[in-house]
């Protein structure tokens, strides 16, 4: 099997532009703990635990595992690359399969930011 290709931090340049790409992702913390960070919500406990399971498979078929802080009804998410103390592609990359969960913006699943 060959080995994943390293990862590389973005410039500060990089992540703004492609923060301007994203829909509700934003800058979290900064230096070594920088990352990028989304709040989703919900109707009920059930469909924020349902959504985490979601984002567990999708973090290990990625092998990228983000940060969570979840509540009754919310659930924020967290990425950034340790490896590279920073933001990286694959932040990016495992934002938009998490928000590909949801579908649109204005999905009738509760989401927004």
């Amino acid at each position: 099997m060959p080995s994943a290709p390293a990862r590389t931090a973005l410039t500060a340049t990089q992540i703004i532009a492609s923060l301007a790409k994203t829909e509700g992702w934003k800058l979290y913390g900064d230096g070594a703990d920088v990352a990028i960070e989304k709040t989703y919500r919900f109707e009920n406990f059930l469909k924020t635990m349902a959504f985490v399971n979601a984002i567990a498979y999708i973090a290990e078929q990625q092998d990228h595992h983000p940060e969570l802080l979840l509540t009754y009804s919310s659930c924020s998410v967290r990425f950034n690359t340790h490896d590279v103390q920073g933001v990286s592609r694959s932040d990016f990359e495992c934002a938009a399969l998490v928000d590909a969960l949801i579908g649109a913006p204005a999905s009738t699943t509760g989401a927004s930011t």
